[in-house]
Order: structure tokens, then sequence, then C-alpha cells
């Protein structure tokens, strides 16, 4: 966490002040205690901070950062424009702690292959990872910011939405290693297309970074990971596998359910590789990794098997769930939501998928207004879903995703009282 004076922080954003204030920690958010904190007063499409520096002083903060004259109590920094002082000074803090950087980007897989990295490189030495997915342009400076002396490495998940956002961020985060995790149809309808979409992830890479490359991609580097990449997987039995790193091999078992986690966890290693870690602490790490709430975490209610990947969703990861959802015995259900940000093609992706699941599940249950093209069983109220699984269905296992519009977590909570 940057602890620091008003003084270095106005010399690193090139404005004066008068006023020499210690403080600890850097906050934007005057909903959350910020005692003893620098407030940087940001500006969005639907807020402006400005309007609540009172709130943020009763919060605890004791300097704030603005880029409009504003009343105040507070000493204050006057900047042209918050994020990018927000960005200045998580660059400049990184800089003084000098940690290791990975960068990680991609269509799916970046958390759970973020997470993995973190607990293999926490074995070596102490790690700050990306927090839940604070990945955009506020979130990863929030996170390099949290930095601490003691800290090593700095494993910083980076999303977009548009092309240009990852070079944004990857100039702030300047990372040693990048990798892109896969190319797939995750928020295409974001992009523009699939082109604009490979051309934003790609931006991740540069020649002052060791990039690890999906086989299944199009992008070269220094490293790759996939089927004929230089780290693969083989001897695939569900959740265990021989990692293949070169020439050394080594069984692991996940604790990770799904192909594509097995994908994710061969992103991981590549990265660790890269960075000089040997095999057998990949394994451990890879191991010691757990699921996370709402991405194919599998939990156990009575007589039915839920498996809650209501994080998020795209057609490949729809897929990936459903193939997953295959590998159970006994009855198969799933409750499909809507899939968002798909475009002028979503009727067409949640076609796709309902005609994927109709000769291979028992059962197919819908919500929210796409989910229809499905073509399941359609549910307007998620209690009544709750409660017609729990009477219709015994011995059963219930794969429940959608994207996280449609708050399919609730149905999870549900099935759980």
């Amino acid at each position: 966490m940057l602890s620091s004076n008003t003084q270095p922080i106005a010399s690193v954003l090139g404005v004066d002040t008068i006023d020499h204030v210690d403080f600890t920690g850097v906050c934007t958010d005057t909903r959350q205690r910020m005692d003893g904190a620098l407030f940087i007063a940001l500006i969005g499409d639907n807020f402006d901070a400005h309007n609540y520096l009172n709130e943020a002083e009763k919060m605890g903060a004791v300097a704030v950062i603005i880029s409009k004259p504003v009343s105040t109590n507070l000493p204050t920094l006057l900047v042209n424009d918050t994020q990018t002082a927000l960005a200045d000074i998580a660059h400049w803090h990184l800089n003084n702690i000098k940690p290791t950087v990975v960068a990680i980007t991609g269509s799916n897989g970046k958390t759970t292959t973020k997470n993995m990295l973190a607990n293999i490189l926490s074995l070596k030495a102490p790690t700050l990872a990306t927090k839940g997915n604070l990945n955009n342009h506020l979130g990863v400076p929030m996170t390099l910011l949290a930095l601490e002396k003691k800290h090593q490495y700095a494993v910083v998940e980076m999303g977009a939405n548009h092309v240009g956002e990852i070079t944004y961020l990857r100039n702030i985060a300047q990372p040693d290693v990048a990798v892109v995790t896969n190319t797939l149809d995750a928020h295409i309808g974001e992009f523009g297309g699939f082109d604009n979409l490979v051309k934003a992830k790609g931006e991740i890479y540069g020649n002052d970074s060791k990039n690890i490359v999906n086989t299944d991609t199009d992008f070269s580097g220094d490293l790759s990971f996939g089927k004929g990449g230089d780290v693969f997987a083989s001897h695939i039995d569900h959740n265990s596998f021989d990692l293949n790193i070169f020439d050394k091999k080594v069984n692991v078992i996940l604790q990770l359910i799904g192909q594509h986690n097995i994908d994710n966890a061969l992103a991981a290693s590549a990265c660790a590789h890269a960075l000089g870690l040997d095999i057998n602490t990949i394994k451990q790490g890879l191991e010691n990794t757990q699921a996370e709430k709402g991405r194919l975490n599998v939990i156990q209610q009575g007589e039915l098997t839920i498996i809650d990947d209501t994080y998020n969703a795209s057609p490949q990861s729809m897929k990936a769930a459903i193939s997953t959802l295959l590998t159970f015995t006994g009855e198969k259900i799933a409750v499909l939501g809507t899939m968002a940000e798909l475009g002028d093609e979503a009727k067409t992706f949640h076609q796709e998928i309902g005609q994927l699941t109709k000769d291979s599940l028992d059962a197919v249950y819908t919500y929210g207004e796409l989910a229809k093209h499905y073509d399941g069983i359609h549910f307007d109220d998620l209690e009544q879903l709750a409660s017609h699984l729990i009477s219709h269905h015994t011995n059963a296992t219930v794969l429940i995703k959608g994207s996280r519009l449609v708050k399919l977590d609730q149905l999870v909570n549900y099935l759980q009282k």
C-alpha cells in the first residue's frame, strides 16, 4: 500500500502544492472508510466524485486530488485529469517497489490463470495479485497501489472492451511477462468484430517482455503453451493430467473441473517457467488452487449436485461448461441464462448453444430474454425455477450459467436455502 506525502506526489504529477500532508493509501470510493488516505476525485459517465468531497472527508481522507476548483476543507492537488493522475501515481509506486510483473489478458480464463500463477509464485516469494476482477483502467492502477515493499511479484489481470485499452494498461504496469490466455468470442460485440478483439488482446505483448502465447492463436512469442507447444498436457483424465514443460513431466491433479481449466493451468505454468520456477513448485501451486464462487464451483445440496458457473458467460465458456456437465453421472440438467455483449450475432449464438444441448442433456431451463432462443423450458421467476428443480429432479447434476446481468447466482442461493 502506498504511504507517502503530498509533496512527492505533486512532483510526480507536475503540479504545485503548499501543503505537506502524510497519507497512507489511495482511495476513490466515498462509500468506504479511508482513514489517513489520499482521495482521488474521479469522473465517470454517470458520476463525478468532486460532488462527494465532504463524504470523503467524513470517511477519513486527509487530502484530495481534483481536476476542477471545488470547495473543500481538505488540502488539494489540482490536476488536468484525475484518471491520468491515478495511473501516474500507480506507475510511480510500481517503479519504487520494482516487483516482477506478469500481465494476463484473454477472452476467458484470465482470473483462474491469475489465481493459479499467484499460488505458484507465492511459494517462492510474496506475491500481489489482482483482487476479483479489478482489471480495467481503474482497477489496474488500484491493484498496483496495493503493492508493498515485501512483494517480489505482481500478477495483474487486464480486461478490455475496446482497442487501445490494453495498451493503456500495459504502459502503466510495464509487464516483464505477458500472456493472452485465448482469443474467443466473449464480449465480441463490444469490440466490433473478432479481428478487433484479437488486436486488442495482442496489445499486451511488447519487445520488453517475455511473451507467452497459446498455440491456438496466431500470436508469436518466446514460449508457447497448448497442443504442440513448449508447455502441454498429456494423459488427461478429468482433472488429472501430465504437465509437460519441454523435456520435463509431472502429474497434476487439479481441484478445478473442466478441460478449460487444464488450459488455464498450462498458461500459468508457462508464465511460471518463464520466471525460472521448477516444475514441482508449479505442480504444487496448481494443485493448491481452489474454485472461486461462480466459476464451475461444485456444491452438494442434498441430492442435487450444483455446478455454479454464474460469474459470466460467452458461447465458448458455455460449450466448455456443458462439456464439463457431461462428465458427471446421473441426470444432467442445465439452467442457462442470457449471454451478453454478443452484438448482432447474439440470437444466432444462443440458438447454437440450444442446439448443442438438445440431444445431450436431460433437461434445459432458461432465464433472461435472449435465453429464450436456447429453446428450453423458460422461467421468468428464479424462486419458481428453484422450486421446480427441487421438486422435479433428484440425484441430478444441475449446471447454472449465464452472464452476470441475469444474476443467476440468486438461483444458486435459493437452491441452498
